[in-house]
């Protein structure tokens, strides 16, 4: 296997520089080693890789399939030996990460704490804030979204870090004398306190892409999750927010969870950083630290692949 692995690096080593004579010069090595090397995963794979000619080199469909894989191959082996770098070093300096403001709140602002706990020689720059902060111009290192719409391709990277389920809930001082909800709908004469000023429909549609026909009566809206969740717990009305948030004061029974059999359209969640940033830098040993939180175990996070439009 390890001689494998070694000669899909030559082989990629050529397919990307489009020549042998290339290939051996970066890789220290004499254009007839190459040459072997790929005459043999040749043969060991039934298919020839590339087409030679004396003018030019290409690749065949098979080259094509295993160039992918191979880049692939490397990218997480690079990714790794950075992690082992990182926390080999004594990382130092300042990272500045933009969050919604639910990110104040366990389970996911353990993140921020465990983190300074574990780097106290990083100083980290939190802003917490519901509206998008515009990230071209600033100086932010990791932004934590739930969409990437926005994104200026060639400045930005975004790695999705996984899904995070909503769920519907409210005190049982409010839901007590109310008949039980079965679906969304029934929800239409309850009182919503909406925590971020988006339509209904942002958050209360199925899984399966089914909107809701009705919609309840905005109780009140406010501009973060700490002033909505205020209102829910004095028995106010009902709100939607990602399950995390709330999984311990349903264990608790502190909160109530409506319509639990009704699964809600999932949001995926990236962190976004530029595109210049290192590998080794604090932005990805934030990102790979948060992805080893027991929380992001529990709550379906841990997507550490991602497809080559979010590398």
């Amino acid at each position: 296997m390890i001689d494998q692995l070694r000669t899909m690096a030559i082989f990629q080593t050529v397919a990307e520089l489009g020549s042998f004579r290339g290939a051996a010069k970066q890789l220290h090595l004499s254009p007839s080693v190459i040459s072997h090397h790929i005459t043999k995963l040749e043969e060991d794979l039934g298919t020839p890789l590339l087409y030679r000619s004396t003018r030019r080199m290409s690749l065949t469909d098979a080259g094509v399939a295993l160039l992918a894989a191979s880049q692939r191959m490397t990218s997480a082996a690079i990714d790794g030996l950075s992690a082992v770098r990182r926390r080999a070093s004594h990382p130092t300096g300042t990272l500045t990460i933009a969050a919604s403001t639910p990110f104040s709140h366990s389970p996911y602002v353990e993140t921020f704490t465990r983190f300074a706990q574990s780097y106290p020689d990083v100083h980290l720059s939190i802003q917490l804030e519901d509206r998008s902060i515009p990230l071209e111009g600033s100086n932010i290192d990791v932004a934590i979204r739930g969409r990437t719409n926005d994104l200026d391709d060639s400045s930005y990277k975004a790695r999705k870090l996984g899904k995070v389920d909503f769920c519907v809930f409210a005190a049982p001082s409010y839901v007590q004398g109310r008949p039980v909800p079965k679906l969304i709908d029934d929800l239409a004469g309850w009182d919503w306190i909406q925590s971020r000023a988006m339509p209904w429909s942002a958050f209360s549609t199925l899984a399966d892409g089914t909107a809701p026909q009705r919609a309840p009566k905005k109780a009140v809206t406010c501009s973060n999750y700490t002033t909505a969740r205020k209102f829910v717990d004095e028995g106010l009305g009902f709100m939607i927010e990602t399950y995390p948030l709330v999984a311990d004061d349903f264990r608790a029974r502190r909160l109530v969870q409506l319509v639990p059999q009704v699964q809600l359209r999932p949001i995926d969640v990236y962190a976004i950083y530029p595109t210049n940033s290192p590998r080794d830098g604090l932005a990805h040993l934030f990102i790979d630290f948060m992805m080893d939180q027991p929380w992001a175990t529990e709550h379906g996070f841990g997507n550490r692949r991602s497809s080559p439009a979010e590398q």
